[in-house]
């Protein structure tokens, strides 16, 4: 699909969709550099307003230490310098205790602690970030895993937006795994991966829940968009074949849209898999129901039973419908994931 399509059927990405961590895990490295430069800035200020009068190398300290977690190690070092020369610089060539001569001692007594502490800092913030994916990502295709996605969509318990849950199963990898071997499968499955990422935003939500099964949990414009995302799915996951020639992969998928409300994902996830055995049972087919929960129940309404791609009317008209409206700048967030 066309990037132009792909922004106009979507809706703004629902802020649940973020990675929900701690506050200090989530800087972005502008924010990083921005806090970083303007504590740095008003350190010196106060060293060079105070002289000697003040020691102000704990505020030195205290930045450099963030520039070390948010920025890493190199960026520290970097900041050690200029906070080294601009102090000394002030203070008449001194370090505190001032006008006291600076010797070996003081620098081999200094310098190697704090540079200690800054790497421990920098590697402890990498430690902290690779763990944190490796427990939610699957280290075959780099998709979510089942953890990970229910602990970003069940975090979601009410939502403005319409949305899709769609549910797929790849028909025939346990054939080609016991004909060709798991390599093989292992191949079909990475290209698979990779080929729906492309097919959707990078904060749409992606993820594996089984050795076959895969989900893609995203927000829509409404009920209508939400049949031409569904539809655009299933082309894509069918768009190629995975595998081998002989021994082709199709996907059977079940989609479910939801609207604006509640949400329970367990629920949610239960119906959408009961489309995907329906699909399944045609044969690689598009299940789709709208549904909206209510009273502590999920209520379906219309469903479809696509055995072939959604009826090109249908899906013209709503497209055509789509670029007649009046677009939005884009911005600089979906630029880079479309």
């Amino acid at each position: 699909m066309g990037k132009d399509q792909k922004i106009e059927q979507r809706a703004k990405v629902d802020p649940g969709f973020s990675e929900r961590r701690g506050l200090l895990f989530r800087i972005a490295r502008r924010h990083g550099w921005a806090v970083t430069v303007t504590g740095l800035a008003l350190v010196a200020l106060t060293d060079y307003l105070t002289g000697d009068r003040l020691w102000v190398g704990p505020g030195y300290l205290a930045f450099i230490g963030f520039a070390a977690w948010a920025l890493g190690w190199r960026e520290a070092l970097g900041t050690v310098l200029f906070s080294a020369l601009f102090t000394s610089q002030v203070n008449l060539d001194s370090v505190y205790p001032y006008y006291l001569p600076v010797t070996g001692w003081d620098i081999a007594l200094r310098v190697p602690p704090v540079l200690a502490i800054l790497a421990l800092l920098a590697y402890a913030r990498s430690a902290c970030d690779t763990q944190w994916r490796l427990a939610r990502t699957d280290p075959l295709t780099g998709a979510l895993n089942r953890k990970a996605f229910f602990e970003l969509a069940g975090a979601i318990r009410h939502s403005k937006s319409w949305h899709v849950l769609a549910y797929a199963d790849l028909d025939g990898l346990k054939r080609l795994n016991d004909a060709e071997g798991h390599e093989q499968g292992d191949v079909a499955l990475k290209a698979f991966s990779s080929h729906v990422r492309k097919a959707i935003r990078k904060d749409d939500l992606f993820a594996r829940i089984g050795g076959d099964e895969f989900l893609v949990y995203l927000p829509v414009r409404d009920a209508q968009a939400g049949l031409i995302v569904a539809d655009r799915l299933h082309r894509a996951m069918n768009g190629a074949a995975w595998g081998n020639a002989e021994r082709p992969l199709r996907c059977s998928v079940g989609a479910l849209i939801l609207a604006p409300g509640a949400r329970a994902i367990d629920r949610e996830l239960r119906t959408a898999d009961e489309l995907m055995y329906e699909a399944k049972q045609t044969g690689a087919a598009l299940a789709l129901a709208t549904a909206h929960e209510h009273g502590g129940h999920l209520t379906t309404e219309r469903r479809y039973l696509q055995r072939r791609p959604m009826i090109e009317r249908t899906s013209e008209a709503a497209e055509s419908e789509f670029r007649a409206q009046p677009r939005k700048p884009r911005s600089r967030k979906l630029r880079a994931a479309a």
